[in-house]
């Protein structure tokens, strides 16, 4: 209990501590707990639940009895003087009628009402775990983003640091004419382009922690630290195309969507068809009736009484429009029905794209890794001979490119191989 209780609290510390409090590290499992509370929209869609929630209790509605109440007030003038009816004298009136009207049958309008209300408040809900999915995933690949842009800056910096001493080296070789300056001059463009890198390095890493904050839901100005690296082994969801395609099949939320959409439309055709069902209901009044003459002669007119009306009403025949709207929600449905089938195939060939994509990244990082370990054993070769004068600077710029370029090529596997995963784990439903 008390675990539970920490971790709780830990949870809520995370969401509601202010900008400005300092920084905080966060995990990859963090940034999503996060991202499910505080992100606006989750929370747009939150409230859109809870809207369909509420239309389900006003559905219930079209079951219980309604009350009105009314008010009357008649002044009546006979300017001519003339007429025999007491209704035409002058007078004044009023009448209060409080009613009370209970439906009995309204050819299933009420009960396909609740229906509707329900299914929509289902479809809500899917929706809500449709957004948590992408989100969960579009947080993954932000959380990588932000850790290769963070690889990046390190790795172009250290290229800096290196052409920094091949530079010392270099002008010191010149300076006792043992290289041609053009050597020098080399070393000091390739420093230039590598000072670029580091600028341009920096500054898609400002933009990925940007992204992730907006994601995060968090203040402007609070940078979290994260904690984590590009290389962190998971389980895949599945180990072969089939697996993983009957794995989507069955989870994803989109088909449940779909799904739901249908039989909404085949409740849609329902009420319809119910539109030319007879109705009925029972009206209880309770009148306050009161007439004040002016003519002395008669008698004022007060009563009091109460009414019931059981009523029945059907219109079999409304000028065509059921039966053209009962056809347009033939329609409808079987585009719905079209659609689903369209997205079940996209989602197969989503999931076998992705699958070869996991598939692509694991060869990708196993060549980066032995290109790297070759280029990293070239470079200090080549910088242990340069040492001797057995090699020349040009050869030691070279294998410095390499190995840059090897480092950066693992980065980018290790990322690509994280946001297949993420994907992958997308696709299958997870």
């Amino acid at each position: 209990m008390n675990v539970v209780k920490r971790a709780i609290f830990a949870v809520c510390l995370l969401i509601l501590l202010p900008a400005g409090a300092g920084a905080i590290s966060l995990s990859l499992d963090q940034c999503i707990q996060r991202a499910m509370v505080a992100n606006p929209e989750i929370k747009a869609y939150q409230y859109a639940v809870q809207e369909a929630r509420e239309g389900v209790g006003e559905a219930w509605g079209a079951f219980l009895p309604s009350v009105s109440v009314s008010y009357d007030h008649n002044r009546i003038l006979n300017s001519s003087g003339q007429g025999t009816e007491n209704d035409y004298f002058d007078q004044r009136s009023d009448r209060l009628v409080a009613r009370l009207s209970q439906p009995v049958f309204a050819g299933f309008r009420g009960l396909a009402g609740l229906k509707r209300a329900r299914q929509n408040e289902s479809f809500r809900e899917l929706e809500l775990l449709l957004i948590r999915a992408e989100l969960r995933r579009d947080v993954k690949i932000g959380f990588y983003d932000l850790l290769r842009a963070q690889a990046l800056v390190e790795k172009r910096t250290e290229s800096v640091e290196r052409l920094r001493n091949q530079q010392e080296i270099a002008q010191a070789w010149v300076e006792k004419s043992l290289a041609p300056r053009i050597r020098l001059l080399e070393v000091q463009v390739e420093l230039s382009n590598a000072r670029q890198a580091v600028i341009s390095a920096k500054a898609a890493l400002a933009t990925a922690m940007a992204r992730l904050e907006e994601m995060l839901g968090m203040e402007s100005g609070f940078t979290p630290e994260i904690e984590g690296s590009l290389d962190e082994q998971a389980i895949e969801p599945c180990q072969t195309v089939p697996a993983c395609v009957d794995l989507g099949l069955a989870r994803r939320l989109e088909l449940e969507l779909g799904t739901l959409n249908i039989k909404m439309a085949h409740q849609e055709a329902r009420t319809i068809l119910a539109r030319n069902l007879p109705q009925a209901r029972v009206d209880a009044s309770w009148n306050d009736f009161q007439r004040d003459y002016e003519t002395e002669s008669l008698t004022d007119d007060v009563r009091d009484y109460y009414t019931v009306m059981f009523n029945v009403s059907i219109s079999p025949f409304q000028g065509g429009r059921n039966i053209f709207a009962w056809r347009r929600q033939q329609a409808a449905i079987s585009r719905l029905e079209n659609i689903l089938i369209q997205q079940r195939n996209g989602i197969t060939t989503e999931i076998k794209s992705r699958f070869e994509q996991l598939n692509e990244g694991y060869a990708r990082l196993e060549t980066a890794e032995d290109t790297l370990k070759q280029a990293r054993e070239a470079y200090d070769l080549t910088r242990h001979s340069v040492k001797l004068g057995v090699s020349s600077l040009r050869d030691l710029l070279d294998t410095q490119i390499l190995l840059t370029e090897a480092q950066i090529n693992q980065i980018d596997s290790y990322h690509a191989l994280q946001v297949a995963r993420a994907h992958l784990d997308f696709a299958v439903g997870n």
